[in-house]
């Protein structure tokens, strides 16, 4: 996950909505959100197929108040790239897919510093209608952020309200903010009744430039929340998919698409 745009707002109907957009090799084989996890039977996510884990996991069970954890890769310090190591040489590396299934089973990220050193950086959102924290593991270093009521968009440096990502659709998402009725979100037949114009922002961004990062033919747009790179022998590193996710106190609902830009592509996840 490269961008998560966190609407969180303690006095609203619906306290929490989200739109998360996974960056990822095109080539690395995933499976659309459902109950991939029979030893986690409350969980729905996307499944990463070469590691079993996921980069959104939602918690789910009747009876229980929903959840949402969310991941995205961290920069190390002194670097440019979240593709960067920082495990050190003799540990065993471990999938950061894992973490936001262990987090939106409990509620927490539970790792202490000795656990941590076995995952490169990561930032991990885990969110509910009581709160939103972000977990931050830069390699050597764990913190938390609280995030303060409003939206906010997460990128690989964080809660990094200058990035250009940030500054450019973080006062766009803030003005088109949804809040469904909580009686609404059982009913709800498609994302655009739940998600309002959010749906729309992101199939017009995934029409426009994307961001590069220098790879490529394409015009290079490091503010776009969506990303592009081709590199030498037809590999592409791409925004893949979305998931919107809507969280009452006692409800949740998670819209989807593959197919960033196509408006028919979008679906909610029974």
């Amino acid at each position: 996950m490269c961008t998560v745009i966190v609407g969180y707002d303690p006095d609203a109907s619906t306290p929490l909505v989200l739109a998360a957009l996974r960056d990822e090799m095109l080539d690395r084989a995933w499976q659309p959100p459902a109950a991939h996890w029979p030893e986690r039977p409350a969980l729905i996510g996307g499944r990463d197929t070469r590691e079993g884990g996921t980069w959104l996991a939602a918690h789910a069970a009747e009876g229980s108040a929903p959840r949402v954890a969310a991941l995205l890769n961290g920069i190390p310090p002194g670097s440019v790239s979240p593709a960067d190591t920082t495990v050190p040489p003799g540990t065993t590396r471990y999938s950061r897919g894992r973490l936001p299934l262990a987090a939106a089973e409990s509620g927490e990220l539970g790792l202490d510093s000795g656990e941590a050193r076995h995952y490169d950086p990561f930032h991990l959102l885990i969110a509910d209608a009581d709160g939103a924290v972000l977990h931050s593991w830069d390699g050597t270093r764990a913190s938390e952020v609280r995030l303060v009521p409003g939206v906010t968009v997460l990128v690989n440096s964080g809660c990094d309200a200058e990035a250009p990502r940030a500054r450019r659709h973080g006062p766009v998402f803030a003005r088109t903010r949804p809040d469904p009725d909580p009686r609404h979100l059982a009913r709800a037949q498609s994302v655009a009744d739940l998600w309002g114009a959010w749906p729309g922002l992101l199939d017009d961004a995934a029409r426009g430039d994307a961001r590069t990062g220098g790879f490529g033919e394409r015009t290079d747009d490091p503010a776009s929340l969506i990303a592009r790179s081709e590199f030498d022998g037809g590999r592409v590193w791409a925004t893949s998919s979305v998931t919107l996710a809507a969280c009452g106190r006692s409800a949740l609902r998670y819209g989807f698409t593959g197919r960033p830009g196509d408006p028919a592509a979008w679906y909610l996840v029974r």
